[in-house]
């Protein structure tokens, strides 16, 4: 049953992660809203997690490179014994009537800092469709197409960033000019990880029903509350 007012939000459905510490080469398809990870301890289930976590915190205030100096910079993001740049692809959809779109975003390093060697979005319009890059950049420059159509036609010029530290979708994720990049940087900025432990879960929070979980799940019967209120077939 769908939930009262309820407000569509993206969801990915692939992921796609390379060199980033123990995920050499990890590639997860069909992913849906409720997803399990089951490994043996070392496996790479909780650096799935601070992939998610490594985005946010690049797309937040301190940028790529707090985040990147946070882990101890290439020598032990990228997995032992590779070479090349970190790799993250995602595929989503905005909602359920939106084309998919798919972000990459590659990330080495050079004696200055992290470098952003690609990053990247694109989407098919339709399934006879090729599929449209309307951002592209590498290294502090490149192009992005203006307004909700995303077409060739619709490329800027040239664009320069600040630096080639820079996420492109970071800093023009702040003009209205590129709605479609504007709602993927609020959609990472807004991913944050919950650790759920007893302790965490027996403090007491707000009374009310809550929709999502806190970072430490002390709101947890009040989201038990709104899942049976707004979707009882669960």
């Amino acid at each position: 049953m769908a939930a009262k007012n309820s407000i569509s939000i993206p969801r990915i459905t692939y992921l796609r992660v390379k060199n980033y510490r123990a995920l050499h080469d990890l590639e997860l398809e069909d992913l849906t809203p409720l997803t399990v990870l089951l490994g043996p301890n070392g496996s790479g289930k909780s650096t799935v997690f601070d992939v998610f976590a490594f985005l946010s915190e690049c797309f937040g205030g301190g940028g790529l490179r707090k985040a990147w100096e946070k882990r101890n910079r290439l020598v032990e993001l990228r997995t032992k014994g590779q070479t090349g740049p970190i790799e993250i692809e995602l595929k989503y959809r905005p909602d359920a009537k939106s084309p998919m779109i798919t972000y990459l975003l590659a990330i080495d390093e050079d004696k200055s800092g992290p470098v952003i060697v690609r990053e990247e979005m694109k989407w098919k319009r339709s399934k006879s469709s090729g599929p449209v890059i309307f951002l592209n950049f590498s290294r502090g420059q490149g192009f992005i197409a203006k307004g909700a159509n995303g077409t060739r036609q619709n490329l800027t010029d040239l664009e320069f960033l600040a630096g080639p530290d820079v996420l492109a979708v970071n800093a023009l994720g702040q003009l209205k000019s590129y709605p479609h990049v504007v709602a993927l940087r609020a959609f990472i900025t807004g991913w944050y990880l919950s650790y759920l432990s007893v302790a965490g879960t027996q403090t007491s929070t707000e009374p009310g029903i809550q929709e999502h979980l806190s970072e430490t799940g002390n709101n947890l019967p009040n989201v038990v509350h709104y899942l049976k209120e707004q979707h009882p077939a669960l």
